[in-house]
């Protein structure tokens, strides 16, 4: 299990202190928090994901960086975690936005359109930032918008990858498998359909697409959703067969109640005993460790495709900086603690994310955490390329989070084949894509 960071033990109380007082104090809207009489300087802070723990983490490093600059003070301002875009949106329009925010890589497209977010390219290279960071992190946080800046601290990342039950495959007198083909196998021999129990547990439900792209995408050997002339890759031909043969694991070897199965439905047959591997992201591993013990998980990288590449999904998170902000110097000081060694452990670690800082890598706490370590590895390998996901496409999230769900469930009933929702959603995106670049040219 992961330990605390020192600092996060010595802060906890005073960030737990703080962090109602500051929230409630806090109105809707951002200006004032000009420097005082004494000469220090306020600067407001919006979160997009107010999850408990993850405010607690965020003041706790809010209080570290203002242990070592005493003449800055941050303000946090908790967003409604699923409308928060809508609360930015009127801060831009209104021109009250604050001065940082913590947004996702797919949040980048949107804001930079309005112009709200600074560009930090000066700021990396000016503080020699580039030669510290993961250059795969920062590489993803370019693509996330057209014009390829950098309006984000690349501070952490959070990748998918494949558990399995150790414990399972031990008793079955397996190794954890290493290729497509030993994993189809796995499933296979860690089914006994009358015990309910099942080798994998499939995502049906909603939020089905990053699940189906570390299937497919990664067993077919392609990480660009488009090609060099704008068209989705999504009907190639190797894309299509490793959709039938994810396809085909449904109710083969994942229960029938897969077809609606989000999430947290998943971790739950993973932990409770009901599917014997699965698919999810590397933030899920302290979760499971409230019901498992760690050596009943086991942790895998992204299986080589028969062409030998080795693709890795990766979706950044960080700190980013208002254009309208007036109070940029102080502003700037915040993100580069965000980028520095001590700033992005802590919040690494209390995230559970993969840290952007590489010397972050060689700290125990990641050692002792397989799903990071693994993760790092991964993106280590010589044949690893990242998947290039077109965050920037203003209809992406819709398509894929919302448009295909329907036809995925039909093709995993039967209904329709794997060959036809490829083909029927390859036009789609590119259909989208096409406009976008219109839009854009």
């Amino acid at each position: 299990m992961t330990r605390s960071h020192p600092r996060r033990r010595k802060l906890t109380t005073i960030a737990l202190a703080g962090a109602l007082t500051t929230t409630l104090a806090l109105t809707a809207c951002a200006g004032g928090g000009d420097a005082s009489e004494d000469g220090v300087v306020t600067l407001q802070l919006w979160d997009t994901d107010t999850r408990p723990e993850r405010t607690e983490s965020l003041q706790e490093l809010i209080s570290m960086f203002e242990a070592e600059n005493p003449d800055i003070k941050v303000e946090y301002l908790g967003l409604p975690t699923d409308s928060y875009m809508q609360k930015i949106g009127t801060a831009i329009a209104t021109n009250s936005t604050p001065d940082l925010v913590t947004p996702k890589a797919s949040d980048l497209s949107a804001l930079v359109a309005q112009g709200a977010l600074a560009p930090i390219d000066d700021l990396i290279a000016d503080g020699n930032w580039e030669d510290q960071l993961d250059p795969g992190l920062v590489d993803s946080t370019r693509k996330a918008v057209p014009d390829g800046a950098l309006y984000m601290t690349p501070a952490t990342a959070i990748a998918d990858t494949l558990y399995s039950r150790a414990d399972w495959l031990a008793d079955a007198g397996l190794e954890a498998p290493t290729t497509w083909e030993e994993f189809d196998a796995a499933a296979v021999a860690l089914t006994d359909q009358s015990t309910g129990q099942f080798g994998y547990t499939i995502r049906g439900g909603n939020g089905f697409f990053p699940q189906f792209m570390e299937m497919v995408y990664t067993r077919a050997g392609i990480s660009e959703i488009f090609d060099e002339s704008g068209k989705a890759t999504l009907d190639d031909p190797a894309i299509v067969e490793a959709t039938e043969k994810y396809a085909e694991l449904y109710k083969a070897t994942t229960a029938e109640s897969d077809l609606t199965a989000d999430f947290k439905v998943m971790i739950a047959q993973f932990t409770g005993g009901g599917a014997g591997m699965l698919s999810h992201s590397i933030g899920s591993y302290p979760t499971m460790l409230q019901t498992l013990e760690p050596e009943q998980i086991a942790v895998h990288a992204p299986f080589p495709a028969e062409n030998g590449v080795e693709v890795i999904g990766r979706v950044t998170a960080g700190f980013a900086m208002f254009e309208q902000s007036e109070k940029k110097e102080a502003a700037a000081k915040f993100l580069e603690f965000t980028m520095s060694q001590e700033g992005n452990s802590f919040w690494a670690e209390a995230s559970g994310y993969i840290p952007g800082n590489t010397a972050v890598f060689e700290d125990q706490w990641v050692q002792d955490n397989p799903a990071i370590s693994t993760a790092i590895a991964a993106s280590q390998s010589p044949n690893a390329v990242s998947m290039n996901v077109p965050y920037y496409l203003p209809e992406w999230t819709s398509i894929t989070g919302t448009d295909m769900l329907p036809d995925w469930q039909r093709v995993l009933q039967g209904q329709m084949t794997a060959s036809e929702f490829c083909s029927k959603w390859a036009d789609s995106l590119t259909e989208a894509n096409e406009r976008f670049l219109e839009l854009t040219s």
